[in-house]
């Protein structure tokens, strides 16, 4: 007697979340794919742009625009069962480490934010574009080899035995376990804790109604008494804004998936774990979604300059008044004189 197998239909829960998903994918190549346009150097703003800030987003454009069309193609290949299950597993680590690399880069920029922010007059001297290249690829290069070591041997990723693809959270054997909270503390530790940390010093500045200082401005009066006051300019008040908008959204986007690493390893197998789990990879997808728009498209989108011929993109500048002090045989004299200042991260 001949039975046929009868697949059946996938829940409609399960479609609309595939559907969700691969949305988000699409969008964000889209997004990371003009993001790498404004970014490139034929772009009317090129030479205007910091080199150091240019450097880490175009890294981190094309480290989301690798996952997001990875994970995407991975996604179908997987619906239809096109390669064999262990090439598969295989696949799914190597596009992992697109999405801790991502995270690598952001660590960076948390750091060279938090250097600017606290230690401005020695993140001039020694955070310089030669320094920042070489350490954003080092570590970059650290946090491949960490995501690769289940292929080595170090961590889980795929079951011989029932070909199926495992995930490093749920580890049972020591060497395992010991990559899980490995990769939880050094994802938790150094990337989260940075951004965090970043937050936390912009709210302190806020509380204390300083000014935020991302290079050695001069906007600085002083006047006859000795006493100083910096005036705060629109480029000031844009790059706290932006930070701002870059720490609280890696934080929302990255805490649950790092929260999901003890829940595993602590045996928490319910159903609302697993929704957890699911959720928190929806928002991993759509972090890098949204990191495009964060880090880039959302400095034009405010100014109204991004529409559909978005290579002719318009700079608004802003003046402001900034005091020179000129010495003369009776004393001081000040006069003013006007400063062209951008409110563009990348300027």
């Amino acid at each position: 007697m001949n039975i046929t197998e009868v697949k059946s239909p996938q829940p409609m829960s399960s479609v609309g979340f595939q559907v969700l998903i691969t949305i988000s994918f699409v969008i964000g190549i889209v997004g990371n794919s003009i993001a790498l346009v404004i970014l490139s150097a034929n772009h009317p703003t090129a030479k205007r742009r910091n080199k150091k800030h240019v450097l880490m987003l175009r890294w981190l454009a094309v480290n989301d625009l690798t996952a997001a069309i990875g994970m995407l193609v991975f996604t179908n290949v997987n619906r239809y069962k096109i390669l064999p299950k262990y090439w598969t597993c295989t696949a799914l680590v190597l596009l992992r480490g697109f999405g801790l690399g991502s995270g690598t880069v952001a660590l960076i920029m948390a750091l060279e934010r938090w250097f600017a922010l606290t230690r401005p007059f020695v993140y001039q001297k020694l955070v310089t574009y030669d320094v920042l290249k070489r350490t954003l690829c080092c570590l970059w290069l650290g946090a491949l080899l960490l995501t690769y070591a289940p292929l080595l041997g170090f961590g889980l990723y795929y079951d011989p035995d029932k070909e199926v693809c495992l995930r490093y959270k749920v580890a049972e054997i020591l060497k395992d376990r010991l990559y899980a909270w490995l990769y939880f503390a050094i994802v938790c530790i150094s990337i989260a804790f940075c951004n965090v940390a970043v937050v936390l010093e912009l709210s302190k500045i806020r509380s204390q109604n300083r000014i935020l200082i991302r290079r050695i401005s001069r906007s600085l009066i002083v006047n006859r008494t000795g006493n100083s006051r910096h005036q705060q300019t629109p480029e000031e008040v844009a790059f706290a804004k932006l930070m701002a908008y870059i720490s609280v959204i890696f934080c929302l986007c990255w805490g649950p998936q790092i929260i999901t690493v003890p829940i595993s390893q602590l045996g928490y197998t319910s159903v609302a774990s697993k929704i957890f789990s699911n959720i928190a990879d929806m928002f991993m997808g759509f972090y890098f979604t949204l990191d495009p728009f964060v880090y880039v498209l959302l400095r034009y989108i405010e100014k109204g300059n991004l529409g559909l011929n978005c290579c002719f993109l318009k700079r608004r500048k802003s003046t402001s008044s900034i005091p020179t002090t000129t010495t003369t045989g009776g004393g001081e004299s000040s006069k003013w004189s006007t400063q062209e200042t951008s409110g563009l991260y990348l300027e």
